[in-house]
């Protein structure tokens, strides 16, 4: 029977974390519609290295990424430029599937922990009047730019016939 023990390689099963629903999150901003904001998520020191993270929020769009670092998970997430201001809920569910075991006697076998979710926010604040409208000048400035464009237009000739009706006048010879 010893042998057969010592002969099997395989991975431990570890119910519990040392530390359940630890960790630490963070979340830039305040950011507007289409921005990004920076995302970090790093385990509480004692449980084990999440092997995945997935990140969700009604705010972010989903191509929202994170990659291991090997000391934190850490990425990006775009705002969506359908969102109103506001603080909206970011959740991030760290995985430990196949995880570095953590107690002292497991160090070099693999265990499946359970997941651990952490909360955050993101803010939304409000885009301000330039990036608000999508139509550039609108209708109001693009008339100004109009008038101002015809007003600069309309000196800029005047200004050249004048000259040449002056040089007309200069060139010509007297006629007594």
């Amino acid at each position: 029977m010893p042998l057969i023990l010592l002969g099997q390689a395989g991975g431990a099963r570890a119910d519990e974390l040392p530390f359940p629903e630890r960790g630490y999150d963070s979340v830039g901003g305040p950011a507007r519609p289409g921005e990004v904001v920076d995302l970090t998520v790093k385990e509480r020191p004692g449980n084990p290295h999440p092997t995945a993270v997935e990140v969700s929020s009604p705010a972010l769009t989903d191509d929202t990424a994170l990659g291991d670092t090997k000391s934190a998970w850490v990425g990006a997430g775009r705002i969506k430029k359908s969102m109103k201001p506001g603080t909206y809920p970011v959740t991030f569910t760290l995985r430990h599937k196949d995880a570095g075991c953590v107690a002292e006697e497991d160090r070099d076998l693999v265990c499946d922990y359970p997941a651990i979710v952490l909360h955050s926010t993101v803010r939304v604040s409000a885009q301000d009047a330039a990036s608000a409208s999508s139509e550039g000048l609108g209708f109001g400035g693009g008339l100004a730019v109009g008038i101002v464009s015809g007003a600069v237009a309309t000196l800029a000739v005047g200004g050249t016939v004048l000259r040449l009706r002056r040089r007309q006048t200069v060139d010509e010879p007297s006629g007594n």
